[in-house]
């Protein structure tokens, strides 16, 4: 029996993000799957494509895939789609996969970590994008993301106690003072604690920590 490629309350969230996806614009189908190292896709997940049409395109065609995020590894796209040019450019992919499958349209979401591309989501269409749906398609990538940082956090980094205590009340919104009260510690040592935290996160603020993909992990003693 194969082993299930995620635990069961990761496949939850990768399901959520992929119906909320489906929800907030018409889809044909979608795909979500993690990038290697070498910015190749693995661990996929299947919405409303068949595995035929998925093991077709593994086979045949993702070496033609203008969208493949080799493609895209060198800059800070999070989001691209078949527009006309790449269309035009790539002609055997769209008459040879795409329009056999009634695929008219195709965009792609990037999930990066400090700019590497650990995650994507195909979204295809039986029909064109409207700019509208685009811009929803943008408006979701927050949400992928954090999930994506949940599925497959950042295992390179690790935290104290005391680091993990303050970063989840740092998402939780509690400002300095706040967490200086609730942790009975001085508004100076959670400054400090909060310097080290950016550090290890390679972020410089509140922000970019909640956004980061961060893990927590406990330092072992």
């Amino acid at each position: 029996m194969t082993s299930p490629l995620f635990e069961p309350h990761q496949q939850t969230l990768i399901d959520c993000c992929l119906n909320t996806i489906a929800h907030i614009i018409p889809v044909s189908a979608l795909v979500y799957y993690l990038v290697n190292d070498h910015c190749q896709p693995d661990n996929y997940v299947l919405h409303g494509i068949s595995a035929k049409m998925h093991e077709e395109y593994l086979t045949y065609f993702h070496q033609l895939d203008p969208l493949h995020p080799d493609h895209f590894r060198s800059d800070d796209l999070r989001l691209v789609r078949m527009d006309s040019e790449i269309h035009q450019q790539n002609q055997a992919f769209f008459h040879d996969f795409m329009q056999p499958n009634n695929m008219a349209d195709m965009a792609e979401i990037f999930i990066r970590r400090k700019n590497k591309i650990i995650a994507g989501i195909s979204v295809l269409r039986d029909s064109p994008f409207s700019q509208q749906e685009i811009m929803r398609l943008n408006a979701i990538l927050p949400v992928a993301e954090l999930m994506t940082f949940d599925v497959l956090p950042d295992s390179l980094v690790s935290y104290t106690p005391k680091e993990q205590e303050i970063i989840h009340l740092v998402r939780e919104g509690a400002s300095n003072k706040r967490i200086a009260l609730l942790l009975g510690v001085s508004l100076s040592t959670v400054k400090t604690h909060l310097r080290n935290i950016f550090t290890k996160a390679n972020v410089t603020n509140r922000t970019e920590l909640v956004s980061s993909g961060f893990i927590i992990r406990q330092e072992k003693l």
